[in-house]
């Protein structure tokens, strides 16, 4: 298909399109002509796997074409893979926060996070803020949520490794980030106005 083909069958238009492809985010078409190259299913589903880490997971482009090169990359064991995506969504913050009380509630819990992974980072930055404005929690306040975000990875995981090729598996896995944290943030909005509407 010519690239407003491919605009049609995706939804993309060709302005971003083009702009994906400048970007190295989009694998080139078939040069058809000098001037033209043709596409094919192919790129119309990494154009919505794009579109999707752009509108629902919100990430910048140097986040994407990182997490894209998880998927690309056929050499790395599929752990490696996830990780790779895991760590390509976020960074470590500039200002490193003190990630200790983070590490001793992971090894209590005897979750085997690599080293260098942003969220303890993120996690103990944002307990941070939290105890900033009064609020007293502790991270085994966060027991149940621990919990329920471990069950909901082993559903992700499971949906990723039944995937009938790496590339497949890597991508669910991608998709399943990004979608995954926004239901839970959406479920916990729900929840803050059922609990707040009690008497």
């Amino acid at each position: 298909m010519r690239i407003s083909e491919l605009s049609r069958a995706s939804g993309v238009s060709v302005a971003s399109i083009k702009y994906y492809l400048r970007e190295g985010l989009l694998p080139a078409g078939a040069q058809s002509s000098p001037t033209q190259a043709t596409y094919d299913e192919g790129h119309v589903h990494r154009l919505r796997l794009i579109r999707a880490l752009v509108d629902i997971g919100g990430l910048p482009i140097a986040r994407i074409r990182a997490t894209l090169a998880a998927v690309d990359d056929d050499g790395a064991p599929l752990h490696h893979a996830f990780g790779a995506v895991m760590h390509g969504i976020d960074s470590v913050p500039d200002v490193e926060p003190d990630v200790g009380e983070v590490h001793d509630w992971l090894r209590a819990r005897e979750w085997a996070i690599e080293d260098g992974a942003p969220a303890p980072y993120r996690l103990a930055e944002l307990i941070g803020t939290l105890r900033t404005f009064g609020f007293g929690v502790t991270l085994s306040d966060l027991d149940a949520v621990a919990d329920s975000a471990y069950a909901t990875a082993e559903l992700e995981v499971g949906y990723a490794r039944a995937k009938p090729t790496r590339t497949a598996a890597v991508e669910s896995m991608l998709i399943g980030t990004v979608v995954f944290e926004r239901v839970h943030a959406e479920i916990r909005r729900l929840a803050l106005e059922a609990v707040s509407a009690r008497p």
